[in-house]
């Protein structure tokens, strides 16, 4: 075979190489960035599932306070044990965000405000420490 031929067909298997390896890169960047979706988007029904809860029990709440106003007898412990569940609510509502937030790939640098990656040891913008 001929030597030009030869480094040619050599030249075009290293590409070829190249090119595979970036796309099995980027199907595994894009399968990552899918699963993160995923995890967000059920983050997110909880958050909502939990704060359609809350909303019900401010109604509760309202309807308990309004019936005490015209003079109903109430149990006492009604509006106690519903401020307890919106307590308990609001502590989930509270860790299902801060998991949500550690899940962007951007954080804010404390000293400068500018947006860098998660990846970033250093800001960008002012050299400082992430």
């Amino acid at each position: 075979m001929d030597h030009n031929v030869s480094m040619l067909l050599e030249k075009i298997k290293v590409v070829a190489e190249q090119t595979r390896t970036g796309a099995v890169k980027a199907a595994d960047r894009a399968g990552k960035k899918a699963g993160e979706m995923a995890q967000a988007t059920r983050l997110n029904l909880q958050i909502f599932d939990r704060t359609t809860e809350c909303e019900v029990l401010y109604k509760e709440i309202g309807k308990v306070i309004y019936d005490i106003h015209q003079g109903a007898e109430t149990d006492e412990d009604v509006i106690e044990r519903k401020l307890a569940q919106l307590d308990v609510l609001q502590g989930e509502i509270s860790e299902l965000r801060d998991e949500l937030g550690a899940l962007k790939t951007v954080c804010t640098c404390a000293r400068c405000g500018r947006q860098c990656s998660r990846d970033d040891a250093y800001c960008a913008g002012c050299g400082s420490p992430l």
